[in-house]
């Protein structure tokens, strides 16, 4: 899933994620993202990128998560976030490498 309030960003991803077989779901608010979460019995997401800022910092990106996770969320470091601009190879290699 991805969450982001400008829908042209979520068009251009859900675009070059399904040329890549992903199935994706996107949605422009953090209500509906909840909704479709709490609504998801079957745990269909291996992965959630939420448009966020880079810690401690203006700098716009995707925080991404795994809703299956049992550990904490780590929101201190760089690590679990894609700077935006990116490029469609970095976006498939940051997913790739989460999934």
């Amino acid at each position: 899933m991805v969450v982001d309030d400008e829908i042209s960003v979520l068009e251009n991803i859900k675009s070059c994620l399904k040329k890549e077989d992903f199935e994706v779901i996107t949605v422009d608010n953090s209500r509906e993202a909840f909704e479709i979460m709490d609504n998801d019995k079957e745990n269909n997401f291996s992965l959630i990128l939420i448009d966020s800022r880079l810690p401690n910092s203006k700098i716009p990106a995707f925080f991404s998560m795994k809703p299956r996770s049992k550990g904490s969320i780590d929101t201190s470091t760089e690590e679990n976030f894609l700077k935006k601009p990116f490029s469609k190879e970095e976006l498939l290699d940051f997913i790739r490498k989460r999934i």
